[in-house]
């Protein structure tokens, strides 16, 4: 987060200061490599490399060691510290003293400064019989850290890959050879692991190639581009944007990703009437660039939950992250109000995920609210979806609670909404303009 006061600017300059010295400290750390042995088991090694006396020192010791390599042979692989005034690392395969290969290159962005590696593994990751590199490289800004996955992926003559996905041809990263088996790296498949958030360990990258071609297939065509999918929103609102005669409070829409697979999802909610009752039908682009309105496990005679704010066009939404089987599951919860009875209400907190194209609800705990009596008081329960009863303090902490025990990590969604009336009549521009409107307004940290 950017600081606009003094204090925090000087804050800030200490932080970054020290981010500074962890690189330099870093390029010189033992850092523990994972290596896999045949059979599928892993080892921790800290084998060291021989040194390359042309890069001066620049060596990262405990990650260079030798390795067999396909038809490269006994081959030591090489991880080189950046420059001075550089925040790229470098990799090479070095044989008898010389450089015999040298990786593609990795570009961070210039305000981000290089830390270290996290980690290096061995492991056929898209399943073509060839040993590809895996790499965690740390980097920091603004006191921040994170994991920036790189995959270095062995050509393959087989690999049909960017004859079935030509629009990946511009991701692609390579480093051409004659000595050898080239390596190249696949961007576009980095940025879904980061998106995924399979960036905490080598293994989380594993086992996740099938998972990549689904997505591939998801998003091929006219979905790939995000503005394209908005523009098939805007010219589809007739089916979407349709009169409604109940709970018609509120009838909004938003666009966002809410399962950070690139595909953008489009919420349309409305609510109101007596019971406070609340409806929201959810779509997408298809792979064939078609308008498809996702399945859901929602009850159909029940409220169902909905992320609008009831006094505001802005909503902001706690979310929690997983990964179950590969897969990065995002759980968004909701806190939602109906009405029973004149004197029975009923508060219910629950969470809402995309599990392959359907919305998925969990329920979580529910509050009861009964006013009777001569003087209306009111009696309160707590319950959770099992029908345990919880203290006021757990109701209000279970969603919390119960992702903390699946190590889910917490994050904030923030969404803006507009008024499905404003979009009914305008053109398919202002449509667009809309769409992008609320689209570029949606963050999630």
């Amino acid at each position: 987060m950017k600081k606009n006061i003094l204090f925090g600017l000087i804050i800030l300059s200490f932080v970054l200061a020290g981010c500074k010295q962890d690189v330099k400290e870093e390029k010189e750390a033992s850092t523990e490599v994972t290596k896999e042995l045949p059979g599928g088991q892993e080892e921790v090694t800290e084998t060291p490399g021989q040194n390359t006396q042309s890069f001066k020192g620049r060596v990262i010791e405990n990650q260079t060691f030798e390795i067999q390599l396909n038809d490269w042979g006994m081959v030591t692989f090489t991880s080189v510290a950046p420059e001075e005034n550089s925040n790229d690392p470098e990799f090479l395969l070095v044989k008898n003293d010389k450089v015999i290969y040298e990786f593609p290159e990795i570009k961070a962005d210039a305000s981000d400064s290089f830390k270290q590696i996290s980690g290096v593994k061995f492991s056929d990751v898209n399943m073509d019989g060839k040993k590809d590199v895996l790499l965690l490289l740390q980097y920091c800004n603004d006191g921040d850290s994170w994991n920036m996955p790189v995959i270095f992926l062995q050509e393959n003559p087989d690999n049909m890959m960017y004859l079935d996905y030509p629009n990946l041809e511009s991701y692609k990263v390579e480093a051409k050879t004659e000595n050898g088996t080239p390596f190249y790296r696949d961007t576009f498949f980095e940025e879904f692991l980061g998106k995924q958030h399979l960036t905490e360990k080598l293994s989380d990258m594993e086992g996740v190639w099938t998972d990549y071609a689904e997505y591939l297939d998801s998003i091929s065509g006219a979905t790939m581009d995000i503005q394209k999918q908005i523009e098939v929103f805007a010219q589809n609102r007739d089916k979407w944007a349709t009169d409604i005669d109940f709970a018609d409070e509120q009838y909004k829409f938003t666009l966002a990703d809410l399962d950070m697979d690139g595909q953008v999802e489009l919420l349309v909610s409305h609510s109101g009437g007596t019971g406070f009752f609340s409806y929201t039908s959810f779509y997408n682009v298809d792979k064939d660039g078609k308008l498809k309105e996702l399945n859901t496990t929602f009850s159909e005679y029940e409220s169902q939950p909905d992320l609008m704010d009831q006094v505001s066009d802005e909503s902001d939404v706690m979310v929690y992250s997983n990964i179950i089987n590969g897969k990065g599951y995002y759980n968004y919860i909701v806190y939602d109000l109906m009405k029973e009875s004149p004197s029975s209400y009923v508060y219910r907190v629950s969470s809402l995920a995309i599990v392959d194209d359907v919305v998925t609800e969990t329920k979580l705990a529910v509050e009861y609210e009964t006013y009777d009596g001569p003087d209306y008081a009111a009696t309160v329960s707590y319950k959770d979806y099992t029908g345990a009863e919880l203290t006021e303090e757990e109701y209000y902490a279970y969603a919390a609670a119960y992702y903390d025990a699946q190590n889910a990590a917490e994050h904030q969604a923030h969404f803006q909404w507009k008024d499905v009336s404003d979009i009914v009549n305008a053109s398919d521009e202002e449509a667009i303009r809309m769409l992008t409107e609320v689209y570029n307004a949606y963050s999630f940290d």
